[in-house]
């Protein structure tokens, strides 16, 4: 006998329950250091972030000063729009005529299953290191995707601007740089310790290691080349990313440097990622429970997995990247 809809219905709820965590996080490093941090958030229409971009007033003063009592704005909120990703599963009549009940067909069921959680991880993975405006151009205008990394990292207001702040909004740091904007350097320099330093300073937002990346991404290649100018002695690993299996290199004790083929070739980036966050709409979470269908019209049984996730930076100047290595 062919599976009831309840059955479908109980044997996709056992199999999706236990266990996900671990499994959402492996196979790209960012989707995994995001999900360690995840939120569950109410409704709204953005995600927000209130950023405080300047000191109040003050200073020396003396018997004979007067002070400044006029009002100065020191206040801002960064509203970044929810990301809308599915993905879906479909068992019809041929299914259940080949492999009615039985085994066969649990299995399918926990394929399909398993295939959504792994598919979606990538659709929203993929979509934390494109552009928005590149994602709207390939899935349709009226799409939602992410404005994740690429857009964070880019050195042009866009509309609408990331976070809906432009770049010149918030005015400059101590350091000369506007405050909401990612450092980025496209000299040409070759992989090794001294360039991923550029980095590091670039990425400062203090002299304290907090204030500094805690983790870098790049190629393949660019890892290995990194890699191989260190001494043998100073080549240290950490245990995390080695058990959650992630090629990787300390990048001395500032963190590690993983390789990530979603990121360009060529490409280093750099992220604190005590300044990243990651919220996920609690109507819409990876955890909500599957609900298999029947239309009246169709010999099918369907699901969808909905996931409305918002990508969050309190501070766009902790991170950055550099855009033209070399292997020389």
């Amino acid at each position: 006998m062919a599976l009831t809809l309840s059955e479908v219905q109980a044997l996709s709820d056992d199999r999706w329950q236990p266990g996900v965590y671990p499994q959402w996080g492996k196979g790209n490093i960012m989707f995994y250091e995001l999900m360690k941090k995840k939120e569950r958030a109410g409704s709204s229409e953005y995600a927000r972030v209130l950023l405080e971009y300047a000191k109040t007033r003050g200073g020396p003063f003396g018997a004979a000063s007067t002070f400044d009592t006029s009002k100065k704005a020191q206040y801002n909120a960064a509203r970044f729009p929810w990301g809308f990703f599915w993905t879906g599963a479909t068992i019809d009549i041929d299914d259940e005529v080949k492999i009615s009940g039985g085994p066969e067909q649990i299995k399918l069921v926990y394929k399909k299953v398993d295939s959504m959680r792994e598919s979606i991880k990538a659709y929203i993975g993929d979509s934390l290191w494109e552009l928005y405006a590149t994602q709207q151009a390939t899935y349709g205008a009226d799409t939602k995707p992410l404005y994740g990394i690429a857009d964070m990292m880019n050195q042009s207001d866009t509309s609408p601007a990331f976070g809906l702040i432009n770049k010149a909004d918030l005015g400059t740091s101590d350091y000369g740089t506007n405050i909401w904007l990612a450092f980025q350097d496209a000299t040409e320099y070759t992989m090794d310790f001294s360039t991923m330093q550029v980095l590091r300073r670039g990425c400062r937002t203090g002299n304290e290691t907090f204030n500094k990346p805690n983790l870098y991404v790049t190629d393949e290649v660019q890892k290995d080349r990194f890699e191989e100018s260190l001494d043998s002695g100073k080549r240290h690993y950490s245990d995390e990313m080695a058990k959650a299996g992630f090629e990787h290199v300390m990048v001395g004790s500032s963190g590690p440097l993983v390789a990530d083929d979603r990121c360009p070739a060529s490409y280093v980036h750099g992220f604190n990622t005590k300044h990243l966050y990651f919220q996920v709409h609690e109507d819409f979470d990876f955890e909500t429970r599957l609900v298999w269908k029947e239309p009246t019209n169709q010999p099918i049984k369907t699901t969808q997995l909905k996931v409305v996730p918002a990508f969050l930076t309190d501070e766009r100047r902790a991170h950055g990247r550099l855009t033209k290595l070399t292997t020389t």
